[in-house]
């Protein structure tokens, strides 16, 4: 059972505007994206089946988070032969391409340029992700797409907590997911010009997206995205990236702009030696900073002052494996670096998948709450900071 004994002074709307805005707040941000039955189950008091996943999933939302990335419920798995061509595997919180429908440079060269001309021909309501193209649900009495009611339908569920636009892709990682990163590779060697067309036209598709949906009133901040990086360094070269990649950043950075929206930009894996790049291109943050990938917030916040610095609580080792006190320690020294000077918004590497051990989620969520409420803001032992709370986990 959790017993809170404090009130929030801000609205968590307020509290993420004045985290962007690097200004005072009354404790830090928590953000992630929550995918962990356990945790979901202890937010929620209830537990968690596919029937009452929306409502269960969003309690858990509501009553753990500040700022979320997306709602996610667990899915039914199953293979999906889709009519052109792709195969999908569902699973419960994940999912991937199976099988394309090409196999070779020429097959998949003839696939890509058929590609172009479908991706040129923009409508309202598509966008080109992971696995092709996908459209938002549509309401039951008009079959006209509104982004602006599937996002309300999915704040509804989550109640205060802020919601971050969609994801939205630059669209190297688009093609390079719908290609499979081995066959992306050897088509760009063999015809860099159609690849960077593709490229373009995809990110120019995502770009009149944004100007038909983005909308500050629903959330003042979006996220761009490309997994660039592994843990030691890039996937790409520096050269590569600003010539096929950044460019396009920048230009899907200016739209969200223009609608007085920040960008977060989040990509896995270790991407600081082209950390000039992302901030010449206009982003105001990034995220998820992997510590094990040698990210550390102190450092990143000294030499970008003015970055936004979301997650970088480890959740490949530290919160599937460590000890409540480690974990302690980790939002703690996120908070004593980084919080005093604005811009953190505070969770996990990446985002609490079924891996993680619930018991330190709670643990991350209510310390960093707790701890960051002292005003003026002084560190001080982690055996101060007592947290009245029992973790009961659903059989």
């Amino acid at each position: 059972m959790l017993v809170r004994r404090f009130k929030d002074e801000l609205t968590k709307r307020e509290r993420v505007e004045l985290t962007l805005a690097f200004k005072e707040t009354d404790r830090v941000v928590n953000f992630d994206l929550m995918h962990n039955p356990g945790t979901i189950e202890f937010y929620a008091q209830e537990k968690l089946t596919r029937e009452n996943a929306p409502h269960v999933v969003g309690r858990a939302i509501q009553n753990s988070l500040d700022l979320v990335r997306n709602v996610i419920y667990p899915d039914i798995p199953r293979t999906e032969v889709r009519d052109d061509g792709f195969v999908i595997r569902y699973e419960e919180w994940t999912a991937w391409i199976e099988k394309r429908p090409f196999e070779t440079i020429k097959e998949a060269k003839e696939w890509i340029k058929k590609n172009i001309e479908e991706v040129k021909d923009w409508h309202p309501g598509e966008q080109w992700t992971f696995f092709g193209k996908t459209t938002a649900a549509r309401t039951e009495t008009d079959e006209k797409y509104s982004y602006r009611e599937n996002f309300l339908e999915r704040q509804k569920l989550i109640g205060d907590t802020v919601l971050y636009h969609d994801e939205s892709p630059v669209g190297l990682d688009t093609a390079m997911d719908i290609c499979g990163i081995e066959l992306f590779i050897y088509l760009y060697h063999d015809d860099s010009q159609l690849i960077s067309e593709w490229l373009e036209a995809l990110n120019e598709h995502e770009i009149k997206r944004v100007h038909d949906v983005a909308d500050y009133k629903l959330s003042p901040v979006a996220m761009p995205y490309a997994d660039l990086a592994y843990k030691t360094g890039l996937i790409f070269s520096p050269i590569f990236l600003r010539k096929e990649f950044f460019p396009r950043l920048k230009r899907l950075v200016d739209a969200w702009h223009l609608h007085g929206i920040k960008c977060v930009f989040h990509s896995d894996g270790n991407f600081m030696e082209v950390l000039d790049d992302f901030v010449a291109a206009g982003v105001d943050g990034v995220n998820p900073i992997e510590p094990l990938a040698g990210w550390d917030l102190i450092d990143v916040r000294n030499d970008y002052p003015k970055l936004v610095l979301q997650g970088n609580i480890d959740c490949s080792q530290l919160l599937p494996f460590g000890s409540e006190r480690e974990v302690k320690e980790a939002a703690k020294k996120a908070i004593d670096d980084i919080y005093p000077s604005g811009g953190l918004l505070l969770g996990s590497s990446s985002e609490l998948t079924p891996a993680v051990n619930p018991r330190n989620v709670v643990t991350m969520i209510e310390f960093s709450r707790q701890y960051s409420r002292r005003k003026p803001f002084v560190s001080c032992p982690i055996d101060e900071i007592e947290l009245e709370l029992e973790y009961v986990p659903f059989s």
